[in-house]
């Protein structure tokens, strides 16, 4: 296969992909959408048992929000000597770098060759993370670390942040560990409901793309017309090549047409059922969907008044 073929093949592979997509778009965001409303059903439900669970009002949660804030924006909570905070930094560096190494050692590895040297050098930098917390233990004036618990904390399979002495502030009798935990539950839920927000203005835009394009469609028409009624055509231009493009038009208003009505009964058959949308954002997309309820009679009405044009010029 020579260079310009090929090109011209990957030309017509990434044409047709983006067409699929088109075609299937309504479909992806109406099913991303299921998926985030029942996402975010879930996570409030998780929340409200954590609340309940640590006794937590809404007021308290928000204070423990901005506690967690202040925590991961000051750094080291306590004045440190010079070699006791490069210890410290040393530490938290390789424990995020074994962390990481060993999250994304299947993932992102698929050869075995290329995941033994990975697991050296997770050995090695746990050998370093050992050795850098027996210097810190031996510093004056610092809080002890213990080296079974992060050995233990890096053989876990689940994910959790290591809070180092350091850095804790439990000034209110609540370790900081479990004020993250609400923490990350507040933001999951708040990314949820950002994510949802997001889907329905794409559903939004993806509306008005459509009536953008069914417009532009009959105004072309209109222009094509004007030039068979007034017998002007443009230079190159018959009137059998205006009377294609005429039908070419329409066929292509059609499809857009149908399309418009597809999406629109995909859209609303996941927002209606949905009651914990924001209002406004509802109201807005049942002004982009109000088209749809005189859009049958206005099809009938141009459809007569184009088919009474054309018999006109064909007897005439």
């Amino acid at each position: 296969m020579t260079k310009s073929v090929r090109t011209d093949m990957l030309t017509v592979h990434a044409i047709g992909w983006n067409q699929c997509k088109e075609n299937g778009l309504h479909i992806a965001l109406s099913s991303r959408f299921k998926k985030t409303v029942q996402k975010t059903l879930t996570a409030t439900e998780n929340l409200k048992m954590m609340q309940n669970q640590f006794h937590c009002s809404d007021d308290k949660v928000k204070q423990w929000v901005m506690d967690v804030k202040q925590w991961a924006s000051s750094g080291n909570a306590t004045a440190s000597p010079v070699g006791a905070h490069g210890l410290q930094l040393s530490i938290e560096t390789l424990f995020v770098s074994i962390c990481q190494k060993k999250h994304y050692l299947y993932k992102q590895n698929d050869r075995n060759k290329r995941r033994q040297k990975i697991t050296q050098k997770i050995a090695q930098e746990k050998k370093r993370l050992v050795a850098e917390i027996q210097r810190y233990n031996q510093q004056p004036n610092a809080d002890s670390v213990d080296t079974n618990l992060v050995v233990q904390q890096l053989s876990n399979k689940a994910e959790e942040i290591m809070i180092w002495p350091w850095q804790e502030q439990n000034t209110d009798g609540v370790s900081i560990i479990t004020k993250k935990k609400l923490f990350d539950q507040v933001m999951l839920v708040s990314r949820l409901t950002e994510e949802r927000q997001i889907l329905v203005k794409e559903m939004i835009q993806h509306c008005q793309y459509l009536k953008d394009s069914i417009a532009k469609v009959q105004s072309l028409m209109a222009t094509v017309s004007v030039w068979t009624q007034t017998g002007s055509y443009p230079n190159g231009f018959t009137e059998d090549g205006s009377k294609d493009l005429m039908c070419l038009l329409k066929k292509r208003l059609q499809d857009l047409r149908l399309k418009q009505q597809t999406v629109a009964c995909t859209y609303k058959g996941i927002l209606d059922p949905t009651s914990s949308l924001v209002e406004e954002e509802e109201g807005e997309m049942e002004k982009e969907m109000d088209w749809q309820n005189d859009l049958s009679s206005e099809d009938e009405d141009e459809n007569e008044d184009e088919d009474d044009a054309a018999v006109g010029t064909l007897v005439t």
